[in-house]
């Protein structure tokens, strides 16, 4: 039997031009990145400042005269050219300073660290237990494609996808939470992760609420990716010299499909953020998204800047590593790019 596709084997004498060829890759992905982000940066930085309204007036008051409001304007740096507003705050970015909050004059990188470390640790458990449920789920659907119980699967997988994520997360509450009272319905502990089991217990429903959304969309792929891998001659070969299905899935087909999903992932990370920030309000959660809310609602700007390019350089970094990542353990995607 055929045991792996002649894509995956590696020809003698030629690692050493494979390693300059990935490594060439990576240089152009790393120089394409930091193009994005410098042309985020300035996105961002241009939507805020064109944003209607007057940060002063918010932060002055009713009651603050004019001579209080010009004053105020030039304490936060408003009265200065856009550019030059633009350059002092991507180049406190780059050293690491992402500016003081406007409403408390607390640090933004203090303030926006301690919320990252329930907003990371959630987007992380959601994907892996996306990952754990797409897998199986998805190579089971393409499996048994042809049967009413493919079917259904594939069909509740797209209904899934259509849930939005706050009535997922109602439902747990409702369905898991209050009944068996096994996890926390809201809240975080205040001492953060000084005790593990139980800031991961206030996390479990949360993820799983946008886990159930993400891994939908990912089952479909993971079952276009095994239907494509069943397919393959040699698949079909070592079913026909009496291999068991279960077996030539785990030696090659499992394998295989799961591969090109590392760059799905990348894909899925914004979905994970964007869910994560709403998650965290249903759930009382102390992380980025209701940190995000309140600065809108104080008109922060620069607490929102900061948080909104730190948030878009982590999804490009990750979904750039992962990317990078497949390339390098797939050759056949190496080979299409």
């Amino acid at each position: 039997m055929t045991s792996a596709p002649a894509l995956l084997r590696t020809p003698a004498g030629h690692g050493s031009s494979r390693v300059r060829q990935v490594a060439a890759e990576l240089l152009n992905e790393a120089a394409v990145l930091v193009a994005s982000l410098v042309a985020a940066s300035i996105l961002i930085f241009g939507l805020l400042s064109t944003l209607p309204g007057d940060q002063a007036a918010v932060m002055g008051g009713m009651d603050a005269t004019p001579e209080q409001l010009d004053a105020l304007r030039a304490q936060l740096g408003l009265d200065r050219p856009v550019w030059e507003r633009y350059l002092d705050w991507i180049g406190g970015v780059l050293t690491g300073d992402l500016g003081t909050s406007a409403l408390d004059s607390r640090p933004v990188a203090a303030e926006l660290g301690e919320k990252l470390q329930v907003t990371v640790p959630l987007g992380i458990l959601a994907l892996v237990m996306s990952v754990l449920i797409a897998l199986p789920v998805g190579v089971v659907a393409a499996v048994r494609r042809e049967t009413a119980f493919g079917k259904a699967i594939t069909a509740l997988s797209q209904l899934s996808a259509a849930v939005p994520t706050f009535v997922l997360g109602l439902a747990l509450v409702v369905l898991v939470a209050l009944p068996t009272r096994l996890f926390p319905v809201q809240g975080f502990p205040a001492d953060r992760w000084a005790e593990p089991g139980e800031a991961l217990r206030s996390l479990i429903l949360p993820a799983t609420a946008i886990a159930i959304g993400q891994s939908a969309i990912l089952v479909r792929f993971v079952r276009s990716a095994t239907i494509d891998v069943l397919m393959k001659e040699w698949v079909r070969t070592g079913l026909a010299q009496g291999w068991p299905m279960t077996a030539v899935l785990l030696r090659q087909g499992l394998r295989n499909a799961a591969l090109p999903l590392l760059g799905v992932l990348g894909l899925e990370i914004a979905g994970v953020l964007m869910g994560s920030v709403i998650v965290e309000q249903l759930f009382a959660l102390p992380g980025v998204g209701g940190m995000i809310l309140a600065d809108v609602g104080n008109r922060d700007i620069v607490s929102i800047q900061s948080t909104l390019f730190v948030l878009t350089a982590l999804v490009m970094i990750s979904t750039m590593s992962l990317t990078a990542l497949s390339r390098v353990l797939d050759p056949r995607i190496r080979r299409t790019a």
